[in-house]
């Protein structure tokens, strides 16, 4: 209010000869020049410097004059800093053109204060000063809280974090009395006197305080709140980090005693060792958890609560006891995929993070065995069930279904990492969760020739297996790299591969496993994307999953005991004869000179040449029970403005390196939610997005015209897309001929 105070003044005067007068000898409303200047006055300043008359009467003559010549036309303010009396060449203009005293700034304050509240100020002159400085910017009913006592003059809430995170920054923008009062204020909130230190020590010894208060449990509610927003704040996330990172922890420190919300990860992973160093004492495990109960399910602190706690919890918590009633392959694979799909995710985010941290990874992993060694005992019991089918899948889904439909099939996709894909785009298509049994040995050469041609061909070349689909179906169908689609690209059936997992893992091992989170975003992305092009299905399916082995002793390893002549690979052996033995699951499979193949009942390698941690190729749930999921947009309740390219026959063929795309949007009678629609168009070349354009509002009825240029590019591929919910309405290939424009000639 004040700044509006002192303008209203300003206006009220300045009108009569474009020269006003501000008097301030004690310069205590200087703070008022910016707001005052802001506004387009000419500012004329005294120099308080000057003490002897003769001084003065020159400073005087020279600023009259320059604003009688240089500013004649322009609004004037003299900002006086000598009392009336004192005045001389400028002492006429107070009484001839207007003078805004504020010799005594506290009561021209008051004075305002009791005209508009009309409530008596009892505050004394410096500290009604002060809070006229704070005053800038509020309003009115800040005021009568200050009067009232009912607010303080200082927001700690608004004002703690942005000073912690530039210090000298904040103090600087204000003047002495007004950083006073919030050094003391700082000073009270941690409990401390004043004393002068500089803001950046003073910010330093907050923070420790926090911190300190925060480990031992015993931070007062004030500053807790403040953490709060620190923790929630966007805009100074980093200094917190900055923070965290040189604050150091004490070694004494109670760690099962610190505040659920703090914010240090390394109390998390002192926590975690000692409940790995103690994790087959379950009673201990079971109560470390409990405690550290409220830091798990924190929605104040999420952002530092490490995701791996949830998934020690899941290890930890999980329940096989319902595998007692699981008697068949059908009720193992229901468990499976309900169930304990969730405990795979679990530990391979375990290794992800702690795989070179033997010291935690072993216990738990050993835990993770022994409940994953009861699902093999009711998988390798049942057996016998067993049936893939998988052989001729995508034949017999193409041929089956309605045109524009789009499949990726994904290498090594385990069921875990689809179910979560799933999960991630429940709520904006419909899923629906299959499941397929991989055929054996799970491998990808034998998997996709499985997928796409059937009939137990084994095809070694993926093109081949590709133009074996497209003859078997007779259907017209498109053939893409997942990580190369993008809007524009039309299919009745579109078939897009998805190699990255299985390369990684065969490449890099167990260090793959790092790199699923992005893999996963990858199809989450993709699929919506094809959704949002119209795609009335997307299948998700793979040639076999995978198995993660995690720390793995060489005898571990399974030793394979077989006679005659043998081929030994990571998870499987081809015979040519027929071996006897229980420990062994046999396949009768024709491969080159050998007939059979055993996989041994066990998640465990054979001893062979070659690296280990990530592997297929055997006969377990994780391999063999695979995705099957469709995902489909669910019908809008209500419809947009139909929106078209109509100018796409004369883009087959454009002369020149700039293009008018015309769009039009046909009439709709009675319905309000037709009548208008955002767009967008992105531009596509050689399979990259280089130009989108400005939202625009499409209105029925009427034609709209943009102009692109090719940007040195023969062919372009123009996009029409919803600006809100980004579904494509429209696209076209847009080519540039070489003929040149002979300007109507013949």
């Amino acid at each position: 209010m004040t700044e509006k105070w002192i303008l209203q003044d300003l206006e009220k005067l300045i009108v009569q000869r474009n020269r006003v007068v501000i008097l301030d000898p004690a310069e205590k409303c200087r703070f008022l020049l910016p707001v005052i200047q802001k506004e387009g006055y000419i500012i004329l300043e005294t120099n308080s410097d000057n003490k002897e008359e003769w001084r003065r009467v020159k400073e005087e003559l020279f600023l009259r004059y320059e604003a009688e010549s240089k500013y004649r036309d322009e609004k004037v303010v003299f900002y006086v800093t000598r009392p009336l009396g004192e005045l001389t060449l400028l002492y006429d203009y107070c009484f001839t053109h207007g003078c805004i005293d504020l010799s005594n700034p506290a009561e021209w304050i008051r004075k305002k204060l009791f005209v508009l509240t009309g409530i008596q100020v009892n505050m004394d002159n410096p500290m009604l000063l002060t809070a006229a400085k704070l005053g800038m910017g509020k309003d009115l009913s800040w005021w009568k809280k200050i009067l009232q006592n009912l607010e303080e003059l200082i927001s700690i809430d608004e004002e703690l974090i942005p000073f912690l995170s530039d210090p000298e920054g904040f103090m600087n923008r204000f003047e002495s009395d007004v950083k006073r009062l919030y050094e003391v204020r700082f000073f009270e909130l941690i409990g401390q006197p004043y004393r002068s230190i500089s803001a950046k020590s003073l910010a330093k010894e907050i923070v420790n305080i926090l911190f300190t208060q925060l480990l031992n449990n015993e931070i007062n509610p004030e500053l807790l709140a403040n953490y709060y927003n620190w923790l929630d704040s966007k805009s100074y996330s980093e200094s917190l980090r900055n923070y965290i990172s040189k604050y150091k922890i004490d070694s004494k420190l109670n760690i099962w005693n610190v505040h659920p919300d703090h914010c240090f990860e390394s109390i998390d992973l002192m926590q975690l060792r000692q409940i790995a160093e103690n994790f087959r004492n379950k009673s201990y495990v079971s109560e470390k958890l409990q405690k550290l109960s409220p830091r798990i399910k924190s929605k104040k602190a999420s952002g530092f609560v490490p995701s791996w706690w949830n998934d020690l919890v899941t290890i930890v918590a999980f329940d096989n006891k319902p595998l007692t009633g699981c008697n068949s392959l059908e009720k193992v694979t229901l468990f499976y995929t309900s169930h304990f799909y969730k405990l795979d995710r679990a530990i391979r985010n375990i290794y992800a993070v702690f795989l070179h941290e033997e010291d935690i990874v072993r216990p738990i992993q050993e835990h993770y065995e022994s409940l994953n060694s009861e699902l093999m005992q009711h998988w390798f019991d049942v057996q016998q069930e067993y049936k893939s089918n998988q052989q001729g899948y995508l034949p017999k889904l193409i041929t089956g279904s309605k045109t524009g439909i789009a499949i990726i099939v994904g290498d090594g996709l385990r069921y875990e990492i689809a179910a979560y894909v799933g999960s991630q785009l429940q709520d904006k298509c419909k899923v629906t969760a299959g499941v397929m049994y991989a055929d054996m040995p799970s491998e990808t050469e034998h998997n996709m020739s499985a997928l796409y041609v059937g009939n137990n061909e084994v095809v070694t070349i993926h093109k081949e297996r590709e133009k074996k689909l497209s003859a078997s179906t007779g259907k017209e169908i498109v053939y893409l790299n997942l990580e190369a689609l993008h809007y524009g690209i039309k299919a009745d059936y579109l078939v897009l591969t998805y190699k990255d997992i299985d390369s990684a893992g065969e490449k890099l091992q167990l260090g793959a496993i790092k790199l699923f989170g992005e893999f996963e975003r990858v199809l989450i992305d993709k699929i919506e994307l094809l959704l949002n092009m119209g795609y009335r299905e997307v299948h998700l399916i793979t040639d076999h999953g995978f198995v993660l082995t995690g720390l793995l002793d060489e005898s571990d390893k399974v030793e394979p005991s077989f006679s005659g002549q043998k081929e030994v690979h990571e998870r499987f052996v081809r015979t040519v004869k027929r071996e006897v033995g229980k420990e062994w699951i046999e396949f009768e499979r024709e491969h080159g000179e050998y007939n059979y193949l055993y996989v041994a009942k066990s998640h465990k390698p054979f001893k062979s040449v070659g690296v280990y941690g990530f592997s297929h190729g055997g006969f377990t749930p994780q391999e063999i029970i695979i995705p099957s999921f469709v995902f489909r947009k669910e019908a809008s309740s209500t419809t947009g403005l139909d929106v078209v390219i109509i100018n796409k026959q004369d883009l087959t063929s454009v002369t020149g390196e700039v293009f008018a795309m015309k769009i039009h949007a046909p009439d709709v009678t009675g319905d309000l939610f037709s009548s208008s629609r955002k767009v967008q168009v992105l531009l596509y070349a050689n399979g990259i997005q280089n130009i989108t354009s400005s939202i625009i509002t499409i209105e029925q009825g009427k034609h709209y015209t943009l102009e692109f240029s090719f940007g040195g590019n023969s062919e372009v591929t123009a996009v029409l897309v919803d600006a809100t919910t980004q579904e494509q309405l429209d696209s076209v290939k847009i080519t540039k001929t070489n003929a040149r424009d002979m300007g109507g000639l013949f």
